[in-house]
């Protein structure tokens, strides 16, 4: 009687495991790539960032050679200067005029008397000049002492009074340096944001030649 080996028995039941573990195995991982793949290179993309914009440089120094603040500075130092009493130095820009009155008519009373320096002759915008008030009481007393002056005749009040001269040479185009106090309101009720300077005396650096009669 021949002999039957196991091996020989179980050979054909081995080689149909192999194989059904193939399939499992290639369904699972599903095709494989395709030879003729082509893989497309994107281009490169390069970081549009905008340039560091260069600052302008001040348009006036803080402080004057002689320590005084520039209508800018006063401002931009206003961490230190509002409400303190510092020393400008600027030009006579504008000076207030009250409207004329007709004769006969009953008209608003004027604004006490006021004006605006700035860091150079001639400026127009509002917010490179300072409001200046304080130095007269009202607009007679100052048309007064300026009508006096011109005659050469206005005598500034005895110290001892406490009483202040007024200043009789606040001319546009006139280069002042004012001693007062930086505040946002006055004593005479004057506003502005910004801030603005009463007077307490002040020193004419440059003064207007008057014309010639």
């Amino acid at each position: 009687m021949r002999s039957i080996s196991i091996r020989s028995v179980l050979a054909p039941y081995a080689v149909g495991l192999s194989l059904g573990a193939e399939a499992l195995l290639l369904s699972a991982c599903g095709p494989a790539p395709a030879s003729d793949l082509t893989i497309e290179r994107l281009p490169d993309v390069t970081a549009n960032v905008p340039n560091v914009p260069t600052l302008p440089p001040p348009p006036y120094p803080v402080n004057w050679p002689d320590n005084s603040y520039s209508v800018y500075g006063v401002r931009r130092r206003e961490s230190v200067t509002m409400d303190s009493d510092v020393v400008v130095t600027g030009y006579i820009v504008e000076v207030y005029t009250p409207p004329v009155c007709e004769e006969g008519r009953t008209c608003p009373t004027p604004a006490a008397p006021h004006m605006w320096i700035a860091d150079a002759r001639g400026v127009t915008d509002a917010h490179q000049r300072l409001l200046v008030v304080g130095y007269a009481d009202n607009q007679l007393a100052l048309d007064e002492a300026r009508e006096l002056a011109s005659r050469g005749r206005y005598e500034p009040p005895d110290p001892e009074t406490g009483l202040r001269p007024i200043p009789t040479d606040f001319d546009v185009g006139a280069k002042v340096r004012i001693s007062g106090r930086f505040a946002r309101i006055s004593g005479s009720g004057f506003n502005v944001s910004e801030g603005l300077l009463e007077w307490n005396s002040h020193e004419t650096l440059e003064p207007v030649t008057p014309p010639e009669e």
